[in-house]
């Protein structure tokens, strides 16, 4: 490629930025340089090209065609870019795997036994990164990922770790003063919902219009439901086996002893292209086997389908 035909590399993750936000400002705080620096970048990509990619307005920022046009030409290059460089480090940085966990998982059952990592892949260090969105293995450098869900991800290597029931929870001081009696008068209790997997799950549990007597509780993740639940705050649903020992320590109690089935498990991901890798398979057989040494609830609990649970309430 000749480089004198072609504008200096430097402009284009600026301009993108500033065609992205349509402010310099914004592309400034992104791209952690000043604000006339940016405007400056762009002002000299515009006569590079000798046309304005941009309309100045007394408040904002709009594109011009030539700006719209090579908008789209930046955002393809900052991406190969971007895309390139985690296949990179995936393919390269052999001394670290990274891995992405839901919040409760990592704290509850990865950290405690994170110095075990060792014995199952010697001289690499294990990244937790805890989160509740799902990891865009195109654009981060994260190596393995820990999902519940269905397993349904065809662009992915979907390994099975622990398939999962699910059921009401709550702590003893708040089954001291609100009495259970079934599972279908479940909206008069509080419920406790968390976004974004665990939304309405409540509505599973009994007939269509029934009236909710209290507000629903709203939290940001699964550990902050669970924590709320413990804190006597209401009922949320808790997903097992990972929240066996919550049981088991008192933090939680069933107030119906059950476990409710459903079609859903924790899996490993991993892109296609990391699938035989030697350290992905040890990683994977390290959180299967944690996920095997859950301990059981130490009291009986009955087997319920919900589907079915609900067909027989309405017929």
């Amino acid at each position: 490629m000749q480089y004198r035909k072609t504008p200096p590399i430097q402009f284009i993750p600026i301009f993108e930025a500033a065609a992205r936000h349509l402010s310099f400002k914004k592309a400034a705080q992104e791209l952690c340089v000043t604000g006339p620096a940016v405007g400056q970048q762009v002002k000299a990509f515009e006569q590079w090209l000798g046309k304005p990619l941009f309309y100045r307005h007394a408040r904002h920022l709009s594109l011009t065609p030539e700006g719209e046009y090579y908008a789209e030409i930046a955002k393809d290059v900052v991406k190969a870019h971007s895309q390139g460089y985690t296949d990179y480090s995936r393919r390269f940085d052999t001394s670290s795997l990274r891995l992405s966990a839901p919040l409760f998982v990592a704290q509850e059952l990865i950290m405690p036994n994170y110095l075990e990592f060792k014995k199952h892949v010697a001289n690499t260090e294990l990244r937790i990164e805890a989160r509740m969105s799902h990891v865009d293995f195109d654009a981060e450098p994260i190596d393995a990922a820990i999902r519940f869900g269905s397993g349904d991800w065809p662009h992915l290597d979907c390994r099975l770790l622990c398939k999962a029931s699910v059921a009401p929870v709550c702590s003893q001081s708040y089954a001291d003063k609100h009495p259970f009696t079934d599972l279908g008068e479940l909206y008069k209790h509080r419920l406790i919902y968390a976004e974004p997997a665990m939304m309405d799950w409540g509505k599973h549990f009994w007939h269509e219009g029934a009236t909710q007597e209290y507000d629903n509780i709203i939290c940001d993740s699964y550990l902050a439901a669970l924590n709320a639940a413990s804190d006597g705050l209401g009922v949320a649903l808790g997903i097992f086996p990972t929240a066996n020992t919550w049981v088991n320590n008192g933090r939680l109690l069933l107030p119906f002893p059950v476990h409710i089935g459903i079609d859903m498990s924790y899996w490993m991901v991993t892109p296609k292209s990391e699938e035989n890798k030697p350290e992905i398979d040890a990683l994977y057989s390290w959180l299967q086997q944690l996920f095997d040494d859950i301990p059981t609830i130490d009291l009986a609990v009955s087997a319920l389908d919900i589907e079915n649970r609900v067909q027989s309430q309405q017929s």
